[in-house]
């Protein structure tokens, strides 16, 4: 199975890139993040992809944050839902998660903690919420695939100038003590599987949109808990993507 994440910085003014893109790559998984929209504002091709089904999480603000997912008609989830057991991560469209078996499925887009102590605040909270919903399923002996934008550069080789933007959010300690404690639960950020090199990156400013100096962040990801590692296959950055200022990622895995 073929499972792509993407933020697309608003689904609306993606729409070209990404009807090639699902139309080249044939993803059996699509996860969108900052999908900007509701669905009523969104044209029937991305409405309506043939062999696919859709589920659409629109923040309450208009053109605000949401995430989104397409799956191909042939997967028979038991469950897609928008809707957690858990309050703070049912906030801004940030969650999505589709259940098959023992099996889950997450998306989520983790809130930017630059604009103000406040929203900060918040994207620790969503983390904490996101830790401790994870850690009842491993307890439970689940397994679990969390695939989107988590908005955090976990370690000095994620980022192109780790040392300026120790006090940045996406780079802060509190956030990164967040990303070690999903790894002590046993998860495997899969990209690290295959690539140990900095340099590899995500999300680039808007201001080089052809990513030529390469100053960016690696802020999107697919982690795994450890009963899936061995079934991972390959885990890459899709930098040559256009239509964002992140480009999407894929895990291929074997479930």
């Amino acid at each position: 199975m073929k499972i792509f994440s993407w933020n697309v910085n608003g689904l609306r003014s993606t729409e070209k890139e990404f009807i090639k893109f699902i139309k080249t790559k044939k993803p059996d998984i699509l996860m969108i993040q900052e999908l900007r929209a509701y669905p009523d504002q969104l044209s029937f091709f991305l409405k309506s992809i043939p062999n696919y089904k859709v589920l659409f999480n629109p923040a309450d603000r208009p053109g605000y944050s949401g995430t989104a997912i397409y799956y191909k008609n042939s997967i028979k989830f038991e469950k897609v839902s928008s809707v957690t057991s858990d309050e703070i991560l049912n906030l801004e469209g940030r969650t999505i998660y589709c259940r098959i078996g023992d099996l889950y499925i997450f998306n989520f887009y983790t809130p930017n903690g630059t604009s103000s102590e406040e929203r900060l605040k918040f994207k620790l909270d969503f983390y904490s919420h996101i830790l401790n919903l994870i850690r009842g399923l491993i307890n439970k002996n689940k397994s679990v695939i969390i695939g989107g934008d988590l908005n955090v550069a976990a370690t000095e080789l994620d980022l192109y100038a780790p040392k300026k933007n120790l006090n940045h959010s996406g780079f802060l300690e509190s956030e990164r003590k967040w990303f070690t404690d999903m790894l002590k639960l046993g998860f495997i950020d899969t990209f690290r599987m295959f690539e140990k090199e900095g340099g590899h990156y995500t999300w680039w400013h808007m201001r080089d949109p052809e990513r030529k100096k390469n100053h960016g962040w690696r802020f999107d990801y697919f982690l795994v808990s450890k009963k899936l590692k061995n079934k991972v296959k390959s885990s890459r950055i899709l930098k040559n993507v256009f239509g964002s200022d992140h480009c999407p990622i894929m895990l291929d895995i074997d479930i």
